[in-house]
């Protein structure tokens, strides 16, 4: 350390003994020096500066952590806004007039009901068939055991002949000892889920069961008791061809609607599918009355919302600019104007708001087109009119072409190709596909039939077993004593029996069963290699009916290329190969598809969301940004301790100099006190008395 300077002023008068006094008694008996706040005052001189610089950068950085926040929200707001223009009820919405009438009322209008005028004239009301046993004395007395087998299908007027319903499932209930009631059969019936509701009505001190089906003429129901050896009473449930001990109280009918003149029926009065996009429920008939229901287009929601997605960016651009660019209001410039994320993500968006949408050609592929204009400011602006274009004349002269700018679209080239599915992979593009494999079923195609029609069962052992997609049926037996008619009873009765068992019920397998040249063919519903009809056991007679233990013919998956890349195929789902322009989008290819191409757009909604969402998912930029922010105001913090650290040696070290110094000055000190009035004590200096 160089000469420390004391304060205070000294004499220096030559040969005068004053002069050491004069020191001294300016030291006093130490410096006089406040040695802790000058070495507070040098320390904090020393780390001044980089204290500074620390601060300034740490405040930077939490500001910016704040900011990325703000700027989440507005991003997210303006995500909000246009998700709603990427959804095709946006643009498909329909307005309703209807007169006021008792025959039926609206539930639902549906964004792709067609436009149009509807007559629509109720003609007959569903019902549901209801059924009832005889009495019975108590609901807990035994009513024998084995199974009812419950099938649905429509009976004749004269109760005496049934057509199953192939396409409808029933059930086996099986009557035990757990069960043996009528409480447990009305229990076993209701868990079996088939569409057929059982209760227990009291009829003055006895019980009935009462079974009711769903509404519709091909709902009714048939049932047929086969008894354990011994146990007699389920007989008494018996409805069928055969037998009924039922009566039925109310048969089902179909309900019967005119649509502009075309007659159509349907089983339940909830009328879905009679208008596309239209659903009603029907209360009453009337063979007078006629209901004028009218559909027309309402573009007002889509106008509104496309005017909410230009105000939701004007202000998304306010909000944001005071963060990436020069906020006038704070006279500077934001704490992410010079952040390469924040800037990237602005210019982003602003390519989209210019560019043609990817996957669009011809028509409408831009904002601009649409009259919606970028401003020198970087704001847009709705141009409502330029002679016969703008966004009015867009809104109502070319509906449908805004609406394929806005909203994902696919389509096909060919019929037996349509696209399903697209992921956040698939790239909007148009892509050739080539059929290399048809996908087919699994079949079975038995021989030729050695009996003839009509075929009665009685004393006939027409028994089998058959796996479905390698799942094995229990035994199937025709009925007894029953006798068929044609060959596509026989299969329509085939049908139903093989669908009702609970083994395919378990994993939703079901086949078809037709009446070929002779031959009965057994076919899977379902595409691919795992597509196969057996049969592993059959009953002595079958042979009768063309039938032999054996496989079909096992299906196949398709097979072909997306742009010359091979796909991969499963059942008759074609996938695009991974790592290509084309992964994620998923195809459906029927039979007899040889090739043709399709073509994937995400609309102008779709490629912005899917930007913006790149940055606010959980996992996106934004959030890694703010990961890195959050390290370096770690790092700064760590700086700050380091600067603490040796700010804090640097003042040990000036109170050690200090300390040195304050011992030479006590030093000097003790000598001042020997050398105070030593020229009297000096012999030739010494004063006389």
């Amino acid at each position: 350390m160089g000469v420390l300077m004391v304060s205070g002023t000294s004499s220096t008068t030559s040969n005068n003994g004053s002069t050491g006094s004069s020191i001294i008694s300016a030291l006093g008996t130490g410096s006089g020096i406040d040695t802790n706040k000058l070495a507070d005052q040098l320390t904090e001189a020393s780390k001044m500066v980089q204290a500074e610089r620390l601060t300034t950068k740490k405040t930077l950085l939490e500001t910016q952590i704040s900011d990325f926040g703000l700027l989440r929200s507005s991003l997210s707001k303006l995500e909000t806004a246009a998700a709603a223009l990427g959804s095709a009820d946006t643009f498909n919405a329909k307005a309703l007039s209807i007169p006021e009438t008792t025959l039926l009322g609206i539930t639902k209008l549906d964004a792709k009901a067609v436009a149009g005028s509807y007559q629509l004239k109720v003609e007959q009301v569903a019902q549901a068939q209801s059924l009832s046993s005889g009495t019975f004395s108590s609901m807990t007395a035994p009513i024998g055991k084995g199974t009812l087998t419950i099938r649905l299908g429509e009976w004749n007027a004269a109760v005496n002949d049934f057509e199953v319903d192939s396409t409808k499932t029933g059930a086996t209930i099986t009557i035990d000892d757990t069960n043996n009631s009528l409480t447990g059969l009305r229990d076993a019936i209701n868990k079996a889920n088939i569409g057929v509701s059982a209760s227990i009505v009291s009829d003055g001190g006895s019980f009935k069961l009462l079974l009711a089906s769903k509404s519709g003429a091909k709902n009714e129901i048939e049932i047929t008791a086969a008894e354990d050896a011994g146990a007699l009473g389920l007989a008494s449930f018996n409805f069928n061809e055969t037998t009924r001990n039922l009566t039925q109280l109310q048969e089902g009918l179909d309900a019967k609607v005119r649509v502009n003149g075309l007659l159509v029926s349907r089983e339940s009065n909830q009328i879905k599918d009679v208008v596309e996009g239209l659903e009603f429920d029907l209360f009453a008939s009337s063979l007078t009355e006629t209901v004028s229901v009218t559909i027309n287009e309402d573009k007002s929601i889509a106008e509104q919302t496309i005017r909410d997605f230009v105000t939701a960016y004007n202000t998304f651009k306010t909000e944001v600019e005071k963060l990436v660019g020069f906020d006038t209001e704070a006279k500077g410039y934001g704490s992410l104007h010079r952040d390469p994320l924040a800037s990237s993500m602005m210019k982003g968006l602003r390519n989209i708001l210019s560019a043609s949408v990817p996957g669009l050609s011809g028509g409408f592929t831009s904002l601009s087109n649409l009259g919606i204009r970028t401003e020198l400011d970087g704001s847009l602006k709705i141009t409502e009119s330029e002679g016969n274009t703008g966004f009015r004349a867009a809104i109502d002269n070319n509906f449908a072409l805004v609406r394929d700018l806005f909203v994902p679209k696919t389509s096909a080239s060919v019929s037996g190709i349509e696209v399903t599915k697209y992921s956040a992979k698939s790239q909007p593009g148009t892509y050739d596909v080539v059929i290399t494999q048809q996908p087919s079923k699994g079949k079975l195609t038995a021989g030729a039939m050695v009996a003839t029609f009509p075929l009665d069962t009685t004393g006939k052992d027409y028994s089998f077993k058959l796996k479905l997609n390698d799942i094995e049926t229990a035994t199937i037996t025709l009925p007894a004593g029953k006798i068929y008619t044609s060959g596509a009873e026989l299969a329509t009765e085939l049908q139903s029996l093989i669908n009702l068992d609970t083994n395919l019920k378990a994993v939703k397998s079901t086949l078809a069963v037709s009446f070929d040249a002779g031959k009965l063919v057994f076919t899977s519903d379902s595409y691919g290699s795992t597509s196969k009809v057996e049969f592993s056991t059959i009953g002595a007679d079958m042979a009768d009916l063309g039938i032999s233990v054996g496989a079909g013919t096992t299906g196949t998956n398709v097979g072909g290329t997306v742009n010359g890349e091979v796909a991969f195929g499963y059942g008759n789902v074609l996938l695009p190969a991974l790592n290509t322009k084309a992964e994620g989008l998923s195809m459906t290819v029927q039979p007899g598809t040889t090739s043709g191409s399709i073509t994937f757009s995400r609309g102008f909604a779709g490629t912005m969301t899917t930007m913006i969402n790149d940055y606010l998912k959980t996992s996106g930029l934004i959030k890694e940004r703010e990961a890195n922010i959050n390290k370096d105001i770690d790092n700064v913090k760590d700086d700050e301790e380091t600067l603490n650290r040796r700010s804090e040696a640097y003042r040990a070290r000036l109170m050690a100099q200090f300390q040195a110094m304050e011992s030479i000055v006590r030093g000097l000190n003790s000598t001042g006190d020997f050398l105070d009035g030593i020229l009297d004590r000096l012999p030739f200096t010494a004063k006389s008395g």
